[in-house]
């Protein structure tokens, strides 16, 4: 399929892929790609004028399907994810248009959600979505290296549930305490990720240094460099980091 990269639109989804693709999330020490699922798991959506129902039990598979969907503009409503209603409590409407509105600047923004586990420490601070409301930008500390900022599918967040059972709610009380530069200079600074009161003590936001990425697994550098072969754009796009479209230099 031969896509006008010079439309604005085509040109972000296809940025924002190179972005997903070479990112690889991880949980504790594992690559998201090595873990074993207790279970399948479950979407219902809306395609090609056809409501479908699938069980992955592959994260590639899922990837492989944004890829198609997104690079050939195909219509895809996500309705239900891993239990019925579920994706609509952590996602709701206004919260996902609050997301995609973020996605529009080119700057600091405020967080709009946050994810907790109950059972645990693990925290994940959203900002913005990409990918047509696929994935979405997030400050977590799910990998055992300390806190991340990556993109992520939400799928990916999604699914941990049936994979580990580690099932992260939306904190319905979350209100923003800061630009999400506070939450990562803090957080870069600290070693793990800093809300609240200790937060409001923080200084100015000035990043002196980028959090750190999990390396990717050998799998994910493959089919990164196959798909940039494919696609030129990806390789163009290489170099790119999260932070640009935040336009965060570190000081």
């Amino acid at each position: 399929m031969n896509l006008n990269y010079t439309d604005a639109s085509i040109f972000r989804d296809m940025s924002d892929l190179a972005l997903l693709l070479a990112s690889d999330l991880h949980i504790g020490h594992t690559s998201i790609l090595r873990l074993k699922s207790k279970r399948p798991f479950w979407v219902k959506y809306f395609s090609d004028g056809r409501l479908h129902e699938r069980h992955f039990r592959s994260v590639l598979s899922w990837r492989a399907l944004m890829l198609a969907v997104i690079e050939q503009r195909q219509q895809f409503l996500v309705l239900q994810m891993d239990e019925r209603r579920r994706l609509g409590r952590m996602f709701p409407p206004e919260v996902m248009e609050k997301l995609a509105t973020n996605a529009k600047v080119r700057g600091d923004m405020l967080p709009v959600v946050q994810l907790y586990h109950p059972d645990s420490l693990a925290t994940v601070i959203i900002t913005r979505s990409r990918c047509r409301g696929h994935a979405v930008d997030a400050l977590h500390n799910l990998s055992s290296i300390g806190p991340v900022f990556e993109p992520i599918w939400i799928a990916d967040l999604m699914r941990l549930n049936s994979m580990i059972g580690l099932r992260l709610v939306r904190d319905s009380r979350f209100k923003t305490e800061a630009p999400i530069r506070t939450y990562l200079a803090a957080a870069s600074k600290a070693g793990r990720i800093i809300t609240g009161p200790e937060l409001q003590k923080s200084d100015d936001g000035a990043i002196t240094e980028k959090l750190q990425q999990p390396k990717a697994i050998p799998v994910v550098e493959r089919i990164f460099e196959v798909e940039c072969r494919e696609r030129p754009l990806f390789r163009q796009m290489g170099g790119r980091t999260i932070y640009d479209d935040y336009e965060m230099p570190v000081e």
